[in-house]
């Protein structure tokens, strides 16, 4: 066994390819850490925020990710082991030697793993050789440590090549051929695929970590809340879902191995259907039919015509009519299945199948699928007729090169059409299967035939000229799998130019609103491009077509030049002109709408920054007043802007300067004063102006400013997109208009990009109580609360809407025009939207309710009224009035998914909320699109009346209070499972959000802005508060906050009115709470450890509970220390059904302690913090079973 393992290990070292190999994933790992590591400025590879390159996870996750690309390189040294020896008939001589079949089989079976085992050790060696790459940031470097680099190989890569490998040569053993293998290779992606999107459902995520057979999925489910200090040091070890999923896959791989051998044959037996084939009167009687025939080959222009298309169909044939193409596309239509499990859903709910959404899933789970069968099958297409030896005969054909060449690619066409419309038909199968019967067809066609085919086609022209360049089957593979790793990986790297990557264009997205729109023309130009170069690739792969048996690179180019005849370079002179011609025209348009990379656009802001931030502090004049004239063409997509600002100097010196930021995409006019000014500063690139006053404006006094703007598209066919305005759904905010002054949030925040820019570390925000900072609020410092009118002007058949009361509507030549006032001074902050709607009229007392929506989306208008209605009277009983006279609700396209609020209008993507689909018999169904419209209608309060000041925790007072308001009315009509749940949901993304932070994290009251503090800890931190205060008490001191400072200006509130209000109504023995919830970052490690109950006489049930529980304080890295406990916290037992049997709270001071309970009914679980209303990391072990017993 040892001699053939050792025999087989030799054999497979001397290979060129096995070096190939080596030395590949060994690059490919160096280039990422170098990525990661900031050798190259323009890419912005992470792990995550400030955790080390080098730190045991990130290892980890890179190993995972790189061994993931092998498994067609596992297939082929695998299967090969043992194939070969069928292929070549070299099994006699094993099978009569004097060795036994473990012997053989286990010899190389073992021979094969070691050399992978070499190979794959490339993978921590390059690891390592990135991390000493010159020019790599020492910040982002952790300490060596050789362990690891060597458990990610050990507990990943090492295991992996067992699984794979295993069931590989046992594939190959049993059927003696190597398509069977490659095709098992396809299905194990399935889960490797289809996990990630499970993995988003509360439910899915253990599940999700275990079908992953890489493990990389039980890798993130494991390590996915470890703080960044635990990310930096702590060992990614074998426990928990991890250890589960190896021993999962392992198992089963030992048990195919087991099974291979006990089916395996060790002996040689000959197919009686081929003997039969080469019964020696065969060649009789073909020899006789050869002589009786009178027909001569014909190979003029005609026949070689049908030829091709004969060849053709023999390839289709050849690929689609056998088991393992079946098994194929078996495997894909699981795959889909399975990820409609998850379709579009938000908080675990999922959405209505409208066509759309199946096409992004199809596309999304099929186009790995698409691209191995693509580049698998190429393989076999090309190598067909040399593997089975028939290549001579047909080489020496009077026949040209690009019949084979064009056949094959024709057949392999045909393959992927028949998987597309596969496809189609199985997305439509799902859609029938929810019950929806709005199948656009059409669509269907449009997308999967004249957008995804073509691009697929271009792939299978790169991998047929793949393989007859490198002219090496399985290394050219591998590019392929080089190739597709680029085309992931290429926009981290900085290399996101879309004019770049073969095959790659940019993102075409579809709308219900707006179609394919505008963006459908340059797709097509995108793909006139590529296919120019696609004929290129033909004309080098029919130049280098093999024909005959010399292989040598030599031989092929010399040969390569008789190939060269007129038609051949006339082919390629067209490809040429193709490509030059329109990636001319991509290139001019491109360029003149200012294309940049991500790193272009962040060196821009980089460059703002330098240049501008000395003005940060110069006086500047505020926004008063707001009068503004738009007439949106959308068949042009053109803006043009009449607006009138009133300015006046609120502080304490005079002005003589006046900075002015615009847009720079934007045509702005030159500005025209109250007062002669002149044109100092006039930088278009960044979008930067100054206009210094002949007579400067005093304290106190106002002027004038109008101005003129416009957004045309610039290039040929409207190929760009610097302008707001769509066909149908066009949405922008204030940001095209010019504001006053330097605009600090301009500014580079992530600490990386800036230190790539050369920049210094950015200031943190002021301190909460600034007095400075409290001069302006945070969304802007250039206005404080403003009137405003405006008239929108938009084409005949659309509708425009902006914040404010409908004062007047008309149509004039042929368009419509709307002009809105508001009814209240507002922030200077609005947005304007045109689009073909319908609307839905409703009443809240005397405020109206309006929702303009996209026609076919009527599924949750219904539940929004109720949420808007649900919203007002809430809030107007517990806050403060209404200010407004209408709330609208104004669907925009799913180009953004978000909702957002504006004074007294609501813009709200059609992606999230007007498609969900919400099962209210379902207890695991959130009804998200009531939750969105709660808090988008709370923000009428907390924000558009009382706004924070520019420091510190300001966004605790709009973003934070929303949450609280909106988990209020949610809690109304939700129900206690669906707030428990909705409740988790934010604590996972509150433990995600601060595992992957960039910067730091910082206490809810210090947050400078982030989301995941702001949103998810202060909906947690808000909600425990009423739980333990009282929910009237909370409200009463919002109540009172809001007729303190609603509409307050300078000074704003900052988020201390609001800590220091419940410091004054929480009670005296739970003062802790405020400085816990908000000024520090505390953690709980609860878990219950023993459940059990026995019924009592009574009916009743005695339940006694072991529970354990720690508190922790985390700094802003999150490193953790214990620290006292002394916590009111609940206990809780639940029936089957998840019904609450028992809520009390317990005073716990000690890490373990006994309760003794009485319930009213069977208890199924129990434990502690039952609803996850504390912050605690590992929330899945707070509840246990109950376990019932006699005694």
């Amino acid at each position: 066994m040892f001699a053939i393992a050792l025999f087989e290990a030799k054999q497979r070292l001397k290979l060129f390819s096995t070096w190939v190999y080596f030395g590949m994933f060994m690059l490919l790992a160096m280039l990422w850490m170098a990525a990661a590591g900031g050798v190259f400025k323009e890419a912005f590879v992470t792990f995550g925020g400030r955790v080390f390159i080098n730190a045991p996870r990130s290892i980890m996750l890179t190993s995972s990710f790189l061994g993931s690309m092998a498994v067609i390189i596992i297939a082929a040294m695998m299967g090969r082991s043992v194939q070969q020896d069928f292929e070549y008939e070299t099994q006699h001589f094993f099978f009569s030697a004097p060795i036994r079949k473990y012997q053989y089989m286990l010899g190389r079976f073992l021979g094969a793993w070691m050399v992978l085992c070499v190979v794959f050790f490339s993978i921590p060696l390059g690891i390592w050789l990135g991390t000493q790459l010159p020019g790599i940031d020492p910040e982002r470097l952790g300490p060596f440590n050789l362990i690891h680099y060597l458990l990610p190989y050990a507990v990943s890569l090492l295991p992996n090549l067992f699984i794979f490998g295993a069931i590989f040569f046992v594939l190959a053993a049993l059927t003696r051929r190597m398509l069977p293998v490659y095709v098992s290779s396809v299905v194990m992606l399935v889960g490797y695929i289809v996990a990630p999107g499970l993995a988003r459902d509360l439910d899915y995520k253990t599940l999700a970590a275990l079908i992953d057979p890489f493990g990389t999925t039980a890798v993130i489910r494991l390590t996915e809340y470890w703080p960044i200090a635990e990310r930096n040091v702590r060992l990614v070890l074998p426990e928990g879902v991890f250890l589960l999923n190896r021993a999962i896959w392992s198992s089963f791989a030992l048990v195919a191995l087991l099974l291979g051998y006990w089916r395996f044959h060790f002996v040689s037996t000959v197919d009686s259907g081929a003997a039969a084939r080469n019964d020696s009167d065969m060649p009789a009687s073909l020899t006789q039919a050869a002589i009786s025939t009178n027909e001569k080959p014909d190979f003029k222009a005609r026949s070689l015509g049908l030829l091709l298309l004969r060849f053709s169909y023999l390839n289709l044939r050849e690929t689609t009519k056998n088991i393992y193409f079946f098994v194929i596309v078996l495997a894909g239509v699981l795959t889909i299945y399975a990820g409609a499990l998850d379709m579009g859903s938000i908080f675990g709910t999922g959405t209505y199948p409208v066509t759309y959404q199946v096409l992004e899933l199809v596309t999304n789970t099929f186009a790995l699928f698409m691209m191995v069968v693509t580049t698998f099958y190429a393989g076999e297409m090309v190598w067909r007729e040399r593997e089975h030896r028939m290549s001579q005969m047909l080489d020496a054909l009077p026949v040209p090169s690009w019949l084979p060449i064009l056949s094959k690619l024709f057949g392999l066409i045909g393959v992927q059409v028949l998987l597309l419309l596969i496809v189609m038909l199985v997305g439509m199968s799902i859609q029938l299967f929810h019950g929806y019967f709005n199948l656009q067809p059409g669509l269907y066609f449009q997308w999967l035939f004249t957008v995804q085919l073509p691009a697929c086609i271009l792939i299978a022209v790169l991998s047929i000229t793949t393989q007859v360049l490198v002219n090496n089957k399985y290394v050219a593979y591998f590019v392929m799998i080089v190739y597709y790793v680029a085309t992931i990986t290429f926009s981290s790297l900085g290399l996101d130019h879309p004019m770049v990557l073969y095959g790659v264009t940019p993102e075409l997205p579809y709308s219900d609103m707006n179609g394919f729109g505008h963006f459908m023309v340059r797709e097509r130009w995108f793909e006139l491009y590529w296919a120019g170069a696609a004929v290129m690739l033909m004309v080098l792969t029919v130049v280098f077509w093999p024909r005959g048996t010399n292989d040598e690179w030599r031989q092929r180019v010399s040969l390569a030049r008789h190939a060269l005849t007129l038609p051949v370079l006339a082919s390629f002179a067209l490809g040429l002109a193709i490509f030059l011609g329109a990636g001319g025209v991509l290139y001019y348009n491109l360029h003149v709408n200012h294309f940049k990379t991500h790193f272009g656009r962040d060196a821009l802001r980089a460059d703002y920054e330098r240049k501008y931030r000395q003005v940060l502090d110069v006086a500047q004049p505020r926004i008063t007043d707001v009068r503004l004239g738009l007439d949106m063409y959308p068949d042009q997509r053109t803006l043009k802007v009449k607006g009138w600002y009133q300015l006046e100097n609120k502080t304490q010196q005079a002005i003589n300067t006046i900075y002015v930021q615009q847009d720079p995409e934007a045509d702005l006019q030159p500005l025209q004063f109250g007062r002669k000014a002149f044109r100092v500063l006039n930088d278009t690139e960044l979008g930067f102006y100054s206009y210094r006053l002949e007579r400067p404006l005093q304290p106190g006094e106002m002027i004038t400013l109008d101005f003129t703007l416009s957004y045309e598209p610039k290039g040929f066919f409207n190929l760009g997109k610097t302008t707001p305005v769509m066909n149908n759904g066009t949405f922008f905010n204030n940001t095209v208009l010019p504001h006053i002054g330097y605009q600090r949030h301009a500014e580079l925040t992530d600490p990386r990009d800036r230190k790539k820019h050369g920049l210094p570390a950015r200031e943190p925000a002021l301190p909460r109580d600034d007095p400075k900072g409290l001069a302006s609020n945070y969304l802007g410092a250039d206005a404080d609360w403003v009137t405003f009118e405006a008239t929108l002007g938009t084409a005949g058949d659309q509708t425009a809407v902006a914040p404010g009361t409908l004062v007047k509507e008309w149509r004039k030549n042929g368009r419509r025009y709307f002009h809105y006032k508001m009814d209240q001074r507002i922030l200077n902050f609005y947005a304007f939207q045109s689009a073909r709607y319908a609307v839905k009229h409703d009443w809240w007392q005397d405020v109206g309710i309006e929702i303009y929506y996209q026609p076919g989306h009527e599924y949750n208008l219904d539940r929004m009224v109720k949420g808007v209605k649900d919203s007002l009277d809430y809030y107007t009983r517990n806050f403060s009035p209404y200010q407004h006279k209408i709330v609208r609700i104004v669907e925009f396209p799913r180009y953004e998914q978000f909702a957002q609020s504006f004074p007294n209008t609501i813009p709200y993507s059609e992606g999230v909320g007007f498609i969900a689909k919400v099962d209210d018999k379902n207890p695991k169904d959130i009804d998200y699109p009531t939750y969105i419209t709660a808090h988008e209608v709370a923000h009428q309060w907390w924000a558009h009346q009382l706004v924070g000041g520019n420091t510190r925790g300001a966004t605790v007072l709009s973003e934070t209070l929303a949450e609280y308001s909106a988990l209020m009315v949610m809690k109304k009509s939700f129900g206690p499972q669906r707030m428990r749940r909705f409740l988790r949901y934010d604590l996972m993304k509150y433990l995600f959000g601060r595992a992957t932070e960039n910067r730091k994290e910082l206490p809810l009251a210090d947050n400078e802005d982030q989301g995941y503090i702001h949103y998810n800890k202060g909906s947690l931190a808000m909600y425990q508060l009423a739980d333990i205060v009282g929910e009237a008490k909370v409200n009463e001191l919002l109540a009172s906050l809001l007729r303190k400072y609603a509409y307050h200006g300078d000074p704003y509130p900052s988020v201390s009115v609001l800590v220091d209000g419940l410091r004054r109504i929480v009670p005296p023995d739970q003062a802790y709470l405020v400085d816990d919830l908000f000024n520090s970052i505390i953690l709980f490690d609860n878990r219950v450890v023993e459940a059990t109950a026995k019924k009592r006489a009574d009916g009743k049930y005695d339940v006694t509970l072991i529970v354990h529980a720690a508190k922790m304080r985390s700094d802003e890295l999150g490193a953790e220390k214990e620290v006292p406990l002394h916590d009111l916290i609940d206990i809780g037992v639940d029936d089957k059904d998840g019904n609450a049997l028992l809520r009390e709270r317990k005073l716990i001071d000690r890490n373990e302690s006994t309760f003794k309970l009485v319930v009213p009914g069977r208890p199924a679980k129990a434990g502690i913090d039952p609803d996850n209303k504390l912050i605690d990391r590992k929330p899945d072990d707070n509840m246990g079973s109950v376990e019932i017993t006699s005694r």
